[in-house]
């Protein structure tokens, strides 16, 4: 079965020379269906753009943009553990946090820095229960990291993970060889997405046993 071709869109601020991407989904069918396909929990936002304008400084703005290889991937999850069924609502990207930046390691020590100054808070970047209540399962994703001094960062991915417990949402990915961070969905090795994403899709029938009720 030919699925709709998916769409992304994202809601974007420029804050202090800085530019956050604050939201983030991918919506398959028409743009009244809001319901969660499912979701994932990366780590900054990265290289999608909108297709227009920038914001203009202290202002927010929500268009379409250009699927970045991450949101090919994940489409490509999505319409995998779906298979045959017609796909209507969106997959919902959250971040640990908003700071738009390609770069892992440039973006997590701006993080430190701008909670260090006290231009943002650990509780700023999280999701409330009641959103995170509306997604069937979140898969996490933020990447195999390296150890580093990072207080405020390791604090805020424990946080994420204790929202998430609260909120009931089942939870899965693919564990580094640290015991504490998750596989990225998209490698930078092309050749290693396919089989990560097999593995992606192996754990999600092993941790969630039910499909959302509108596919069952």
């Amino acid at each position: 079965m030919n699925q709709p071709k998916p769409k992304a869109f994202a809601t974007f601020r420029e804050e202090r020379g800085r530019n956050y991407r604050t939201s983030t989904y991918i919506q398959w069918g028409p743009a009244s269906v809001t319901r969660s396909l499912g979701s994932a929990l990366l780590l900054n936002p990265g290289s999608a753009a909108l297709f227009q304008a920038r914001p203009a400084a202290g202002r927010s703005i929500m268009g379409q943009v250009t699927l970045d290889p991450t949101m090919q991937q994940l489409v490509r999850f999505t319409e995998a553990i779906y298979q045959n069924r017609p796909l209507e609502g969106r997959f919902y990207i959250f971040n640990l946090f908003s700071l738009q930046n390609p770069s892992a390691s440039d973006a997590i020590a701006c993080f430190e820095q701008l909670v260090e100054n006290g231009e943002t808070t650990l509780e700023a970047q999280l999701a409330s229960r009641e959103e995170l209540r509306k997604q069937p399962w979140i898969m996490l994703g933020w990447g195999c990291l390296q150890r580093k001094s990072r207080p405020h960062f390791s604090a805020l991915k424990a946080m994420w993970q204790k929202q998430i417990a609260s909120a009931s949402v089942p939870a899965f990915g693919k564990r580094c060889s640290n015991g504490q961070d998750y596989y990225h969905p998209c490698p930078r090795l092309y050749a290693m997405r396919e089989p990560l994403l097999r593995d992606l899709v192996a754990l999600y029938q092993q941790n969630v046993h039910t499909l959302p009720s509108s596919f069952v």
